[in-house]
């Protein structure tokens, strides 16, 4: 079976083209905004490395694009990318969160104001849409917002400190308003738009458009990047956990599946390749270890956040990659996993089902589920050859989630949802 194409779409509405089925000559002005974009922001998941893919991409479409960036940490000066023009960069360090959220919202309602845009194309992430008018053609990109990041760690407003309650409700109001008056959304996932409907019915006109990568600049990383500083050393096994040090993104589940294959292969190590989580409510260090026979804790390396390209030489490093997300509204980071070509495990159920196949191009684990994590383990390093087919399989399916093919599908879904742009 081929894996070359996202094997879902949405039901309600046909299949997308492409920008062949637009008007050439109806060039677009966009204003996009996000928290993080590859490059500019020192933080920079999914989201921020999908962004920077996505919008040169658009410009070699033909679309006039406007970023402003609000990244809550530090930021650095940078020249116009690709012919993406940088209208905006501010860091919100040491604004306190709730002046961050409304200041935010008012500075792209400003920057809306000051000329036409034919499309605004924001994540709901921290509402910064929320400001917008009702008539503005507000496309909102849903990937994860508060609530649902909240929802998939199990936790509840009383498990939060006090001091950080008045902003988490108020992101919530303003990523809901945003949503709400929308003129169209556009979901990373078929899972992404299903709960967004469930959560927030009713909502207006969607389309699903995959998230896209970098291909080629990912393969090359991949094929060039060395391992990172504090790789561990020696012979053995590596498995690699990719993700935020956060419960949603199954680093509890990771421990325990590394518990299981420890059994079966002593040697093997476990790298943690991600920013730590919030410790007044996320798993500390010493509470995984803990999970684990005290002859497997000397196997674990922490190497926090894992910037730039060597990510990729991590990837490339590593026997297994392990992507166990409690759900995920699409996983940016399996999708080059599978661009370099290591052998991954990821978990069903939500973002990733759109363009992973259980034993075709990866393996899939329950989510939550610890012990058939570590049961995937064993599959992939007890039988290689098997892994690296399967590895070798999801290589050859990652073009069409190059930027270029996705650019045009959002293009062709932001005229199906708001209408063409008349000729200029």
């Amino acid at each position: 079976m081929s894996n070359n194409l996202p094997r879902r779409m949405p039901r309600d509405r046909a299949p997308l083209g492409g920008l062949s089925q637009r008007d050439p000559a109806a060039r677009q002005r966009w204003l996009v905004a996000t928290t993080e974009y590859a490059g500019v922001t020192a933080y920079t998941g999914g989201i921020g490395r999908h962004y920077a893919a996505l919008l040169p991409a658009l410009v070699r479409q033909g679309v006039d694009v406007d970023l402003a960036i609000f990244a809550d940490g530090p930021c650095r000066s940078t020249a116009d990318a690709e012919g993406v023009r940088i209208i905006a960069l501010e860091s919100t360090a040491g604004v306190p969160p709730l002046r961050a959220l409304v200041r935010n919202a008012r500075a792209v309602a400003r920057l809306y104001r000051g000329r036409r845009y034919d499309r605004v194309f924001l994540p709901e992430w921290t509402g910064l849409g929320s400001a917008l008018p009702r008539s503005s053609p507000l496309l909102t990109n849903l990937a994860t917002g508060v609530r649902l990041a909240n929802e998939v760690s199990r936790l509840r407003l009383r498990d939060l400190p006090p001091s950080r309650r008045p902003a988490l409700i108020v992101q919530a109001a303003l990523e809901a308003r945003q949503i709400r008056r929308s003129a169209g959304l556009v979901a990373i996932s078929t899972a992404m738009l299903a709960w967004t409907r469930s959560a927030f019915a009713p909502v207006p006109p969607a389309a699903v458009v995959r998230n896209c990568i970098d291909v080629d600049a990912v393969q090359r990383a991949g094929r060039a990047a060395t391992a990172p500083p504090g790789w561990p050393r020696g012979d053995g096994p590596v498995v690699l956990f990719l993700g935020r040090v956060e419960r949603r993104k199954g680093v509890i589940e990771a421990f325990e599946g590394f518990a299981r294959l420890h059994a079966g292969f002593p040697a093997a190590r476990l790298v943690i390749a991600g920013a730590s989580g919030d410790a007044r409510f996320e798993p500390t260090r010493q509470q995984l270890l803990d999970r684990l026979p005290a002859s497997a804790r000397p196997r674990v390396t922490w190497l926090g956040h894992v910037p730039g390209d060597d990510l990729y030489g991590a990837i490339r490093e590593a026997s297994v990659v392990v992507c166990p997300s409690r759900w995920e509204g699409f996983g940016n980071v399996a999708l080059e996993v599978k661009a370099v070509g290591t052998p991954l495990i990821a978990t069903s159920g939500s973002g990733y089902d759109d363009f992973c196949a259980d034993g075709v191009d990866c393996l899939l684990a329950r989510p939550g589920d610890g012990a058939d994590l570590g049961a995937c383990l064993l599959r992939v390093l007890r039988d290689p050859a098997q892994a690296a087919e399967r590895a070798a399989r999801a290589q050859g399916g990652v073009d069409a989630f190059a930027p270029d093919p996705v650019a045009r599908d959002l293009l062709a879904a932001a005229d199906a949802l708001l209408g063409s742009v008349p000729r200029t």
